[in-house]
């Protein structure tokens, strides 16, 4: 009895002890299940408060197969369908430096706005040519050159002796010169370069009174509508940056849609490469050539007012400001105007002695004379940016 009680023991404890041991397993199961539970609860209110609270977007990413961003290098072809091309291959100034326009140049000039015949004009002259005879105008001395007259100084143009005003570069000098004639001394010149000016001694072009340059980075081809970077845009980069001047830069558009004035603004900013700049990109609106036959000259002015913002809200999310240049005339009914009130404007205008119209940058001569730049004329600037 006793040996078969001590086995009905053993029998006991063993079964006691597997329920024990069944237990602990039981409960490292549990423990286990638990934890699991609690990890997948963690990471369910993690991806929540992800999808809830998003992080803040990374930069964009600037990915391209050529390594130009789009853009082509120059050829002879693409060379024919810059958009600059006419106007500085069929105009060649004289000994003078006057240049004489070609009707069809006149006219484009006049529809552009690129120089002055208002209404107000008009009439002035109309009036002068049918009635001046009988308001004889009174002699006056014939002043040449510079004049200081009641503590103002003036400049008497040598030909005409009449005051100048507007822009004016005078002995390799940039000046401006209010609707009275008054010089102004408290303002921020600058120049606009393209690959039509070559071999530029920038060193000359700081001493002459400029602060800044605006560069072409390229161009949209008028009829392929390939981009093409301009062959002088990092030879001027550079030389302006070794001679302190400030720089921003601009691109000749012929986007037809919003996808590619995308396309240009990420071009741009392709090459730039984060490069710092002290000026905006601006998205240059105008025709593509004096015929009016360029891929984006028919567009509506909503059309290419949508093209304009799809280029500036592009170039921002690469960290550049944008900005749009037309003419007086393009901006008034090309352009929705107060749809681009939030980009910098760069104006267009001459033969005026002040904007037409509010902007942030006045291109208020296309023939300045200095001797650092070799071109039949450079394009004289005022910044209100500083």
């Amino acid at each position: 009895m006793e040996a078969e009680g001590d086995g009905m023991k053993r029998t006991i404890t063993t079964l006691f002890s597997k329920r024990e041991e069944r237990g602990r397993d039981l409960a490292r199961r549990a423990a286990a299940a638990a934890l699991a539970l609690t990890l997948l609860w963690t990471g369910a209110v993690g991806v929540a408060a992800s999808a809830a609270e998003p992080a803040p977007a990374a930069p964009a990413v600037l990915e391209d197969e050529n390594g130009l961003g789009g853009f082509q290098l120059m050829t002879e072809e693409l060379a024919a369908e810059d958009p600059l091309a006419a106007r500085y291959e069929t105009v060649t100034p004289d000994a003078a430096g006057r240049i004489t326009l070609t009707p069809e140049q006149f006219t484009a000039a006049l529809e552009n706005q690129s120089i002055d015949w208002d209404e107000e004009n008009c009439l002035r002259w109309l009036f002068d040519w049918l009635f001046g005879w009988l308001f004889p105008k009174k002699e006056t001395p014939a002043y040449s050159g510079w004049r200081t007259e009641g503590g103002k100084t003036y400049y008497y143009d040598p030909s005409t002796h009449e005051r100048v005003t507007g822009l004016q570069t005078i002995d390799n000098k940039i000046y401006y010169f209010d609707p009275y004639g008054v010089r102004q001394d408290d303002v921020t010149f600058g120049i606009d370069v393209s690959r039509y000016q070559q071999n530029v001694n920038w060193k000359k072009v700081k001493d002459a009174g400029a602060s800044f340059v605006i560069i072409r980075i390229g161009y949209r081809g008028y009829e392929s509508g390939a981009l093409v970077l301009d062959s002088m845009f990092e030879s001027h980069f550079a030389g302006a940056k070794d001679a302190g001047l400030k720089t921003g830069v601009y691109i000749f558009s012929q986007a037809i849609n919003e996808d590619e004035a995308r396309e240009e603004a990420f071009a741009c900013a392709y090459v730039l490469n984060g490069r710092s700049l002290d000026y905006p990109v601006y998205f240059d609106s105008e025709y593509g050539n004096a015929s009016h036959t360029g891929r984006a000259d028919n567009l509506t002015k909503e059309e290419r007012t949508a093209c304009a913002v799809a280029f500036c809200e592009e170039l921002k999310k690469y960290g550049y400001e944008p900005g749009v240049y037309a003419s007086t005339s393009w901006f008034r009914n090309h352009l929705e105007l107060s749809a681009l009130q939030g980009y910098r404007l760069w104006n267009a205008h001459y033969g005026i002695s002040e904007p037409a119209m509010d902007c942030d940058m006045w291109q208020g001569s296309c023939t300045g004379k200095l001797s650092g730049v070799s071109s039949s004329g450079v394009d004289l600037n005022i910044s209100y940016m500083g």
